[in-house]
């Protein structure tokens, strides 16, 4: 391909082919033309944002914009995923989407101030127009990121909920994250420098996971990895500092140290060299936002300048990190995208040439010879392609028949280890850490806090016959606690199902390869025989035949009910004991009483925790055993589907090169006046396709 190759250049290519195609009556190669253009002039790069929650993702996209439009606050606010399209002087407007079957609106007056409103969490929402939003379309330029081009193909951005939200919203967020992050070209993986630590040890959320899978999938995905707040670093550099000279002597340790955590990680998950950046985008949005006269900004420019004095603006521009993120985004799109994009449409259109160009030649060189010698060969292609080929094609398809039998076997014992071992297996965990969890609810701990908590001491639980029981200071809502109880289950559930499709789709992934290998030997072995027969009588090449792939998606849902005999709430009033309040020189007190507590009041909770084993098992027999026969099923179609279009497509070929031959022994019969034809048509390709 020329590397000054453009756009334009290449739709030149296909409107010649469209001139020729439409002399010569090709509709087949239009329809593949038009397939070829229609992808070139709507050509889509997505970019998205993920993170756990708090990382500071809609700030960052607020830096970006120069100005505070998302909402961003210290708690998960960004609800649906936001698709931000962004142009100079585009008309500043909001597209919002709603999963309750309303129409959607546009939203352009006070677009700053609504748009915040319909971005937040329904339980937020203090007026009902502002729920159930599915999605949000946002048209607002960038300061300086380039997310469009009038010629090549326009770039979409995508703000994604934070998928460790809690309660009701955490599976819907982890589920949209990777729904969006499974579509997208490249991912800004964002991280929050105070969490660093914690974000690296877990993997909950399976954002790391998902992105392991994409960069295994698709060598042309792209991920960079964000430490958002890093100036927070320089509070942990000059802790003990006690002057100047310390301070440039510290500078920059714990940010460095933090890219290091970073790149260990991203190794551990198969990202090899990975692009790391640092960004201040509390900082960097003040820069480029109207600065308040209290703002904190200045503060933080004056360390800069005490350290660097002559060059404080220069490194101060380095460490905000935006300018430098922009500006390789920028030169990625501009470069390797924009390569990727016209490589993709220029290899289709080479190869629409190359097959007509291979279908010409050999005619001209057929219809060239001898008409005896010309009517031998096709009649010999023809014999070989009606005899000899359908029978390799038959046996062929037999044996991606067995292979098909075997792979399928394989998956099924596959998918019944991993459930056992992924699923079954932990219930007892399960049960422990759900203990654990009611344990510190009880005890008034937070949500966030006893999830931890459980977590970490889990172990300690014993799910044997004895039933704990609690001492509680407090009365509590036991049946708040055991809702909370049965929620939390339920997401402990979704993250053991996830860890499940990760070990199954790692599985079945060589099973799919050896598979995939296994018929892929044998259609290139039957094309290989059939190719060298046609080559001997015709010189035909039939090079494009191509190999399908399959993948597949596996979905899990778990519904548990936790009976009330699995929490026992119990409360005890204090006692209390009528006692002489006399005095004995005061005869009138004889006969006073007074109470005396001899017990205080009790609050205790007592939890069963074979219920919960009994009642986890049932709803995990009920559900994963619906799922294991889908599952299957599901391998089952996509095995056979892939063994059904291979073998479709080995026939379709075989029949229409038959017909083809069919219509070139019709032309040998007047091979002159025919050959004269095919040369014409064989110039006229040559003149239009000419580089």
């Amino acid at each position: 391909m020329q590397n000054n190759l453009t756009k334009s250049d290449l739709r030149n290519k296909i409107e010649n082919l469209e001139k020729y195609f439409s002399k010569y009556k090709k509709q087949d190669a239009i329809k593949k033309l038009d397939e070829v253009k229609d992808r070139l002039n709507n050509q889509e790069y997505k970019i998205a944002v993920v993170a756990n929650m708090s990382a500071g993702k809609s700030t960052f996209i607020n830096a970006l914009f120069g100005k505070e439009v998302l909402p961003a606050f210290n708690h998960a606010t960004t609800d649906s995923a936001t698709y931000i399209y962004s142009k100079p002087n585009i008309e500043k407007k909001a597209e919002i989407f709603f999963s309750d079957g309303k129409k959607s609106i546009t939203v352009a007056q006070d677009l700053e101030k609504e748009i915040k409103q319909y971005a937040q969490k329904d339980e937020d929402c203090k007026d009902d127009k502002y729920k159930n939003v599915e999605k949000i379309e946002l048209y607002y330029p960038f300061e300086n990121l380039q997310t469009s081009s009038s010629e090549d193909f326009s770039i979409t951005f995508i703000d994604t909920p934070g998928p460790n939200s809690i309660g009701d919203y955490g599976q819907k967020h982890k589920d949209q994250t990777r729904k969006v992050l499974n579509d997208v070209d490249m991912a800004l993986f964002t991280f929050d420098y105070g969490q660093l630590d914690a974000n690296l040890k877990s993997d909950e959320q399976g954002l790391w996971n998902t992105i392991k899978k994409r960069c295994e999938k698709d060598k042309n995905f792209e991920v960079h990895f964000l430490i958002n707040k890093i100036d927070m670093a320089m509070e942990d550099n000059f802790k003990d500092v006690k002057n100047i000279d310390d301070a440039k002597k510290n500078w920059g340790i714990y940010e460095q140290k933090a890219i290091e955590k970073l790149k260990k990680a991203a190794n551990s998950y198969g990202v090899t060299e990975p692009k790391i950046y640092t960004v201040a985008s509390k900082f960097a949005l003040l820069d480029r936002d109207d600065i308040s006269w209290d703002s904190p900004l200045e503060s933080f420019q004056k360390k800069f300048k005490q350290i660097f004095t002559d060059i404080w603006e220069d490194e101060y521009i380095k460490y905000l990190g935006i300018a430098e993120l922009e500006n390789d985004i920028n030169n990625y799109i501009n470069t390797s995208v924009k390569e990727k994009i016209l490589k993709i449409a220029f290899d289709n259109i080479g190869i629409l040439k190359n097959e007509e160009l291979i279908s010409l030649t050999g005619r001209v060189q057929t219809l060239s010879k001898p008409k005896e010698e010309a009517t031998k060969n096709v009649n010999q292609a023809l014999l070989f392609l009606e005899g000899d080929a359908k029978k390799l094609e038959n046996d062929m398809i037999a044996r991606f028949k067995e292979l098909s039998h075997k792979a399928i076997e394989e998956i099924n014992d596959l998918i019944d280890s991993a459930i056992q071992n992924e699923l079954y297996s932990k219930i007892d965990e399960m049960a422990k850490i759900a203990i654990a969890y009611a344990q510190y609810l009880a005890v008034n701990t937070s949500a966030v806090l006893a999830k931890k908590r459980a977590m970490e001491n889990y172990a300690n639980i014993n799910i044997s016959d004895t039933k704990p029981i609690i001492a509680l200071e407090n009365s509590i809502d036991k049946n708040q606690v055991l809702s909370e109880m049965q929620n939390y289950t339920k997401s402990l559930f979704d993250d053991y199902k996830n860890n499940y499709l990760d070990v199954i789709k790692s599985s079945f992934k060589d099973s799919f390869a050896k598979y995939e290998g296994d018929i892929s030997k044998e259609f290139r072995q039957v094309k290989d025989k059939l190719n060298s027969q046609l080559k001997d009588a015709l010189d035909i090449d039939i090079q494009t035949i191509k190999m399908q792939t399959v993948d597949i998606d596996s979905t899990l849902s778990f519904d548990v009910a936790i009976p009330d005999s699995v929490l026992d709430y119990k409360y005890q009033k204090a006692e209390y004991r009528k006692e002489s309040d006399s005095t004995w020189y005061k005869p009138w007190t004889w006969l006073d009483k007074k109470e005396v507590k001899t017990q205080d009041e009790k609050h205790t909770l007592t939890i069963n925790p074979q219920d919960l084993k009994k009642s986890l098992e049932k709803s995990m027999t009920e559900s994963v055993d619906k799922f294991r026969e889908k599952e299957k099923e599901n391998y089952k179609i996509a095995i056979r589907e892939l063994r059904r279009k291979n073998s479709d497509i080995f026939q379709d070929f075989r029949i229409n090169k038959q017909k083809e031959i069919d219509e070139l022994k019709e032309a040998i019969g007047n091979s002159e006046k025919e050959l004269l034809v095919v040369k014409k048509q064989l110039e006229d390709f040559n003149t239009l396709t000419k580089e």
